[in-house]
């Protein structure tokens, strides 16, 4: 087997890691270093807050509602999917008289934001203690966490591409990366006359593909539009293709050219980083609108009501009603998934967004990759791990990653 592609795949992962530690450091430096003072003028920080309500979102998370109370006109760079800490500080800290203020002490769990709206924000928790922690808690703050999630969705790409000794990956990998060569169907030419030769050529040439195809698109040369052209061509041949890119902007743009071609898209990615458009077709949306989500929203409050009041004696009675109200919420989860996934023929989320749990465990004939050359290759390969063949479009001279 060649071993020219996994040593360049593990150069890639030592310069991510780099890359990764540099990051860690500034992030430190920044926490352990910096006033909350000057945290809240860089935008890093909310201090105080104000906590307001609590609630589960349709996908079942717990999710917290907060205010900053001061310094309210000041930028920050809270966003949907950031990651964030929260903390308290001592009393003894006077935020208005110096810099510094208190001792921090930093809560043992991250949350993610959900949305942000002027001085409010939804975070989402990882389970009821931590909301406990920050009820019992006096004066809170927040602080943009270093997303670590995306390192290592690339970090495990990049090790299971390294590790693959046969089948599907593995091939792609060799194709990328050494001698091996991508192979080509062979068909007469299908006719596209509302495109121009060179558009018409490319599409042909995706429809070709065995493996891998670049549609390299500059400026100007309908580059979208040859793409929309593939995928449609491809959707005849295949029920559904996998659509992602590095943003969430590019993966927008694609999919409601998509939409207005009539093309059924499923979108994966959070609902606040989706623009108006698109918002109807993410799958938070169309999971609420399903109709058997009141049925399965009223099984998880009546599971949540169960543990609220849950009795000092008799657990093995309510245990075993726990469990069957869970095994009927599953159901009916794996149901509406089956249903909003049979009805999609396209796919479309970022590239990070690919290893996102309602995907997990599915395979796709083809993954088109838009915008490419803005992508870094670690990133690729957690997207190109589900799929058969590979479309990347792009232009290298264009935006680097």
């Amino acid at each position: 087997m060649p071993t020219s592609s996994i040593l360049w795949l593990q150069q890639q992962r030592r310069l991510l890691e780099l890359e990764y530690e540099y990051e860690k450091a500034q992030f430190r430096a920044q926490t352990e270093t910096i006033g909350v003072t000057r945290k809240i003028k860089q935008g890093l920080c909310w201090y105080p807050l104000c906590l307001g309500r609590s609630y589960y979102n349709s996908l079942n998370q717990l999710v917290i509602e907060v205010e900053r109370t001061e310094y309210t006109d000041t930028d920050h760079g809270f966003e949907p999917g950031k990651q964030v800490c929260f903390f308290t500080q001592d009393a003894s800290g006077d935020l208005r008289r110096n810099g510094h203020g208190g001792q921090l002490h930093y809560f043992h769990f991250t949350g993610t934001v959900s949305f942000v709206d002027g001085n409010m924000m939804a975070v989402v928790l990882p389970d009821m203690e931590a909301l406990s922690h920050l009820r019992e808690d006096g004066r809170i703050g927040v602080q943009l966490y270093l997303d670590e999630t995306t390192y290592r969705l690339m970090f495990e790409a990049l090790d299971r591409v390294s590790a693959a000794r046969h089948g599907r990956l593995a091939e792609l990998r060799d194709i990328f990366h050494s001698t091996a060569q991508a192979g080509h169907f062979s068909f007469q030419p299908i006719r596209f006359p509302w495109l121009n030769p060179t558009q018409e050529t490319a599409v042909n040439e995706v429809l070709r593909a065995k493996d891998v195809m670049i549609v390299h698109g500059p400026p100007g040369t309908g580059k979208t539009t040859t793409l929309v052209e593939a995928i449609y061509e491809t959707l005849h041949r295949e029920s559904q293709v996998l659509v992602c890119a590095q943003s969430n902007m590019a993966v927008d743009w694609i999919s409601e050219k998509l939409t207005d071609r009539g093309v059924a898209v499923l979108r994966i990615g959070n609902p606040s980083r989706v623009n108006d458009k698109m918002l109807s077709f993410t799958y938070e949306r169309r999971f609420e609108a399903h109709p058997s989500y009141p049925s399965l929203w009223a099984i998880r409050k009546a599971i949540r009501d169960l543990y609220a009041r849950r009795p000092s004696s008799g657990r093995e009675a309510f245990h075993q009603k726990v469990a069957r109200l869970r095994d009927r919420a599953t159901e009916l989860e794996i149901a509406i998934n089956e249903s909003l996934f049979n009805e999609a023929r396209v796919i479309a989320c970022t590239l990070a967004g690919s290893a996102n749990r309602v995907l997990a465990g599915k395979k796709f004939p083809t993954l088109f990759i838009d915008e490419a050359a803005q992508a870094l290759e670690a990133s690729c390969w957690i997207a190109i791990q589900k799929a058969g063949r590979v479309i990347l479009a792009g232009d290298h001279r264009q935006l680097p990653p």
